[in-house]
């Protein structure tokens, strides 16, 4: 009787044992499993990460390569406008005229000297044949804006004079007589626009003859209108 009943209470034992056992390893199942599928979260969501990261680095290289494109272009656009300038106008250059290139525009630059005589507003023949060569250089230019800047130095004007009051009235006057002689060259009278600049963007700021006399000029700024020169050039 009594190993009957020790039977039944070692079975008993061995089966809460067996049945705990049981219980352990399905929570260590389930505790794996978990983790398991938490690392699998995580590397997708590193992977979409990364594939995110070299989209966004395409993107920026392409968008890089365009920049550099656009920036290759312009500067073809501008050196073959000042190529074409200078061709036209290399006859002038022992006078003084010179032909640069400055943020994204052409700057010809002609002293008084090629130009008008001193005080006057009227260009002289030599002054006209300058102009004359550069309108046919420019005039198919017609998605280029052209300024024509008069600049004077800093003597004031003589109160006798009947003219022009002032330097103002001076450069002004200057910059309208070029404008003119361009439009009579052929160069389309929306491209321009004249501008007077008085004594106050003064190429030497010293006061010594040969100062005063270098910013005694007329500038005619050339500035291509790059985005519609490109869209011209793409559709083509």
């Amino acid at each position: 009787m009594k190993r009957t009943r020790f039977a039944a209470s070692s079975l008993a034992v061995l089966l809460a044992v067996t049945s705990l056992g049981s219980c352990v390893s399905t929570k260590k199942y389930k505790e794996l499993e978990a983790s398991k599928n938490a690392l699998e979260q995580e590397k997708a969501a590193a992977q979409r990460s990364l594939e995110e990261a070299n989209a966004n680095v395409r993107d920026r290289d392409a968008k890089l390569a365009q920049y550099q494109q656009q920036i290759a272009q312009k500067e073809k656009i501008l050196n073959e406008l000042r190529a074409s300038v200078n061709e036209a106008l290399s006859g002038f250059k022992e006078q003084g005229l010179t032909v640069n290139v400055r943020d994204g525009k052409v700057y010809v630059t002609m002293p008084e000297k090629l130009l008008f005589a001193t005080g006057s507003t009227k260009v002289n023949p030599n002054g006209q044949n300058a102009l004359g060569k550069l309108a046919s250089a420019i005039k198919n230019q017609r998605d280029t804006e052209i300024v024509v800047e008069g600049h004077t130095d800093d003597v004031a004007v003589d109160p006798s004079n009947v003219t022009f009051k002032d330097n103002w009235d001076l450069s002004v006057l200057r910059a309208t007589e070029v404008t003119r002689l361009l439009i009579n060259n052929g160069v389309a009278p929306q491209m321009i626009v004249p501008a007077g600049r008085g004594q106050y963007t003064p190429l030497a700021m010293t006061r010594t003859p040969e100062a005063r006399q270098s910013n005694r000029r007329t500038e005619i700024i050339l500035a291509p209108n790059f985005e519609k020169i490109l869209n011209l050039l793409q559709n083509d």
